[in-house]
């Protein structure tokens, strides 16, 4: 039986288009809303990777993600957003 470190490194990532929609701080944290450019992206939130930027917590629907960061992400509308998923 294989363990979860050699699991791992057999998962393949695939990377996702993504763009941010918005950025907005609320009090002690920033919600950022990316859109993400599959049409029928279906997967759950526990199987994206994020680029060196992570979200503290988040959810997805509808081809959504709204995430919650504790720090600046440094994001604009507009641009595209790191975001792969394991398969």
């Amino acid at each position: 039986m294989r363990s979860k470190r050699q699991c791992f490194f057999h998962a393949i990532m695939t990377a996702i288009p993504a763009k941010v929609v918005a950025v907005d701080r609320q009090s002690d944290q920033y919600r950022v809303i990316v859109r993400i450019g599959l049409a029928k992206y279906r997967g759950s939130f526990n199987t994206l990777k994020f680029g060196e930027k992570k979200p503290f917590t988040g959810f997805c629907r509808d081809g959504q993600l709204d995430l919650v960061y504790f720090q600046d992400p440094g994001l604009e509308a507009g641009e595209s957003f790191p975001l792969w998923t394991i398969q």
